[in-house]
């Protein structure tokens, strides 16, 4: 059963999982098993990639070669991301701690908070679950209401929103961390995000990670005063200029025009994106991102399988990236002419 939005009882369509998948306990507790070298093998050939590319841009030294280059390591940054959100999870590596070290690591190459990232991220795996409550805060269910906005989105509005964002719930936690136990809660500034933030532990994570991060870019300051050439070209520019974009163009397609109403369930909210083998293995899998909210902690390299299982089942499918947006922004401009 389901609930409108009048909070009227209908029929529930929807199948379970283990319905759909038929998979035994024993068969799903091997799939949940994380190899030991198969994700640090795939972590160096993704990182090395990054730096061999930044070689030969430096070996060939021509712009044509270099804005290649940095298209290229503009991709993979967004790789740099998916292997944040599976360390997230812990499900990238069998140690947790491994998976924390790389994952803060990783974020602060992206200049992120790791912490910051896991609990909202884990929170909006929370909220896609639970049955009767819209969705949608966390993540991008809504729709552009025109081409200018998603073109702008395209750009930089995405990171500067996600800054904005970074600083409000920080700085409401900086507040909180100097009150005093006879200060009343109502003291601290409302604010959303704050709520995924659920211990002292967790909220002292995140402003620890703060700290790395300052670190962080006062050594690559640091650093690009002494080697400008080096950090500009092999660092900041693909960072700052191609990072965004591909962020974009990747991150969107999960819940983008999905459905995210009363009625929403784990085979309607997601989408799956089919791609190629190159993009499949540099971005570990994060395509398949229904199998992923089905079992968030699986690690990344067994979402094929589950693919096969449940592929009929998924409402919302595309086989390209590249043709996903197309057709956006096609809808777009034909919504803007009529």
């Amino acid at each position: 059963m389901e609930l409108t939005k009048t909070n009227q009882i209908i029929e529930n369509p929807r199948p379970s999982i283990s319905e759909i998948t038929q998979i035994s306990n024993e068969e799903l507790r091997l799939l949940h098993e994380i190899p030991t070298f198969r994700p640090i093998v795939q972590t160096f050939v993704v990182i090395s990639t990054y730096l061999i590319l930044s070689a030969i841009g430096f070996w060939l030294n021509n712009w044509a070669v270099w804005l290649l280059v940095w298209f290229v390591q503009g991709f993979l940054f967004v790789c740099f991301f998916a292997a944040i959100h599976y360390c997230s999870h812990s499900s990238l590596y069998k140690s947790k701690h491994t998976n924390r070290f790389v994952g803060t690591f990783l974020s602060l190459v992206l200049l992120m908070n790791f912490s910051f990232h896991k609990y909202i991220h884990l929170g909006h795996h929370r909220e896609a679950q639970i049955k009767g409550k819209i969705v949608g805060d966390t993540s991008a269910w809504q729709t552009f209401p025109n081409i200018n906005t998603y073109l702008l989105v395209l750009t930089y509005f995405y990171p500067l929103a996600v800054c904005k964002n970074w600083w409000l719930v920080t700085k409401d936690l900086y507040l909180d961390s100097l009150k005093t136990h006879t200060q009343e809660k109502s003291s601290l500034p409302n604010s959303f995000y704050l709520s995924y933030f659920k211990t002292p532990e967790q909220r002292q994570f995140v402003l620890q990670n703060n700290w790395l991060l300052l670190g962080w870019i006062v050594l690559m300051a640091g650093l690009t005063v002494i080697f400008p050439w080096i950090l500009f070209f092999g660092y900041w520019i693909p960072l700052i200029s191609f990072a965004s974009p591909f962020g974009f163009i990747f991150s969107i397609t999960d819940h983008y025009g999905c459905e995210s109403d009363l009625n929403h369930n784990l085979w309607n909210d997601t989408r799956t994106m089919i791609s190629n083998p190159i993009i499949r293995f540099y971005y570990w899998n994060n395509n398949y991102h229904v199998e992923h909210h089905l079992y968030p902690s699986m690690p990344e390299y067994n979402y094929p399988k589950i693919h096969e299982l449940i592929k009929h089942r998924i409402q919302y499918l595309e086989k390209s990236y590249f043709m996903f947006h197309l057709k956006v922004m096609r809808g777009l401009i034909l919504a803007k002419s009529q």
